[in-house]
Order: structure tokens, then C-alpha cells, then sequence
């Protein structure tokens, strides 16, 4: 019998940065998945990826089952989340792991218990959560829950460049860069939360927007001004970035044409960085 969990990817964050002295993003989810599948076999076991299978383990341990039972466990990950983009491929391959565990041992865990297990591993994410949420990814505690997006989608502006999200964390000054946007990340989560309370696109797009240009002293991303200002051209709401992570978001109302801004943007400079260009619907996590 086999077994299954679906986790979703992110592009980048709302929101990302020093607040109270700690640090906390804000993520929201795309209709992109990594699927998890389980199956008991005494044949041939695929092991499946090291961080996928601890966080198996780690449910096993959670419920006082012995690790020495998940030996016989095949764990197969299929993904349409790229690797090292910023688009929480890692997080999404956990969690999908751990909800298929949890099928399989007819358990149930609340999104801030899984996220609490995931964040064992590695810094995490706040797509583990149902609701858009104010969250520190190195302890997977919850500052604040905030509102929820209607109708929203998202051009992707995806390169080829690929980017170590813990080499990022392990910058010598990594922390002190952070603590130079404080001010403008403290305004930019008060404006996402206002934005997500009220639904109003271009509050959270403003957000987004400040904390994108503030993280530019951590990492450069290319063309992020050019692509602000198209964004504005087109009367999107707003850009937002992969702040450990490549890729760029330019955030849109549903009933927009994207195939046009597309258009635009494989016509510029831009295109020769950003290869893929693409749409993804934001959905709940």
C-alpha cells in the first residue's frame, strides 16, 4: 500500500528580515509541489533524499515508534520545484515526507508541529502553516498569524544562478547587513500585515517591494530596479524576491494579462539572465 503527502513550493518571500532581534520571513505558496510517496517493501528500498528520510525518522520518534521500523520504508520524492532558487524545494520535499508519514501511521500533526520537526533539519519555512504567518525559519516559532490573498498570481523570473541558503546564513557579516534594514523591514512587515488584513494588493506589494531593494546589501539581485519599474508600467502591485534564493516574483491581480508582461520581459535585457519566465497562481499553504 502506498502512502502520500503533497507540500507546495514558495517564490521567495512577501517579507524578510530583523524584527525584535531575530530573524523572521513571511512566504506564500504557488500551485508548484513536491510530492512524497511511502511504501513497505522487502525488496529493493529506496532510501530517498537523506533530509526527506530524517524527516521520516523524526516522525517515527515523535510518536515513540522505533526508527529501526521505517528500514523496510521505500521513500520516492517527485518534485516540480527547482533546486537552489529560493523556492523552498528543501522545505516542500520535508514536508511532503512528513505528511505522508503521518498517513501511513494514521497520525495527525498541526501545521506548527510539523514545522517544529522540519525545522530539526534545517532552517525552514512557512509554508508547513495554513495561513500566512510572521515566522522565525531558525526556530519555526510564530511572531503573529496575518490575513489571507485572493485572486492573486505571480510572473516568475527564474535563472539558471543557484544559491546555498545556508552559505548565505554563514556570511561573516550576514547578520549585521540584516540588522542595517531593520527599520525598513520593521515597516515592510507592518504594511504586509495592514495589506493581508484588508486584502489590499498594493499595501502587501509595497512590502514586498521595500524588503527586496533593502536586501540588495545581502545579495544583488540582477536587473531588480528594471524589473520594479516594469511592474509599475503594467499596474502589478508589486515585486518580491527570493531573499536567500534567486528568483523574482512580479505580483499580479488574477484577472491580468501576464502573457503580455511575459512578453516584455523575453523581449529586454532581462531575458538573457532570466531564463525562464513563467506564471504560477499563489495559493494557501
Amino acid at each position: 500500500m502506498k502512502f502520500y503527502g503533497v507540500c507546495p513550493a514558495s517564490c521567495g518571500e512577501f517579507v524578510q528580515g530583523i524584527l525584535d532581534n531575530e530573524e523572521y520571513l513571511s512566504s506564500y505558496a504557488i500551485n508548484l509541489f513536491s510530492v512524497a510517496t511511502l511504501e513497505e517493501s522487502k525488496d529493493i528500498i529506496n532510501k530517498g533524499p537523506s533530509k526527506s528520510r530524517r524527516a521520516m525518522e523524526l516522525v517515527f520518534e515523535k510518536f515513540n515508534i522505533p526508527i529501526e521500523d521505517t528500514k523496510n520504508i521505500s521513500l520516492n520524492i517527485k518534485s516540480q520545484i527547482p533546486i537552489g532558487k529560493g523556492m523552498a524545494s528543501s522545505t516542500a520535499d520535508i514536508g511532503a515526507t512528513i505528511k505522508a508519514t503521518l498517513s501511513m501511521l494514521n497520525k495527525t500533526l498541526t501545521g506548527e508541529e510539523i514545522s517544529k520537526l522540519a525545522v530539526k533539519i534545517e532552517a525552514t519555512d512557512s509554508l508547513l502553516l495554513n495561513q500566512h504567518s510572521i515566522f522565525n525559519p531558525l526556530t519555526a516559532d510564530v511572531k503573529k498569524y496575518l490575513g489571507g490573498i485572493n485572486d492573486t498570481k505571480v510572473v516568475i523570473l527564474e535563472p539558471d544562478d543557484i544559491l546555498n541558503t545556508k552559505l548565505i546564513r554563514t556570511m561573516p557579516d550576514y547578520k549585521s547587513y540584516k540588522m542595517q534594514n531593520k527599520e525598513i523591514i520593521k515597516t515592510s512587515f507592518d504594511l504586509l500585515d495592514e495589506g493581508l488584513l484588508k486584502n489590499d494588493l498594493d499595501l502587501i506589494g509595497r512590502a514586498c517591494t521595500y524588503s527586496g531593494l533593502a536586501n540588495e546589501n545581502i545579495h544583488k539581485k540582477p536587473f531588480l530596479k528594471e524589473i520594479i519599474e516594469i511592474s509599475d508600467k503594467f499596474g502589478c502591485y508589486g515585486v518580491n524576491i527570493a531573499h536567500s534564493g534567486t528568483v523574482i516574483g512580479v505580483l499580479m491581480y488574477k484577472e491580468m494579462d501576464d502573457k503580455r508582461i511575459i512578453q516584455y520581459l523575453r523581449d529586454s535585457e532581462i531575458s538573457r539572465h532570466y531564463k525562464k519566465i513563467y506564471t504560477s497562481d499563489i495559493i494557501d499553504g
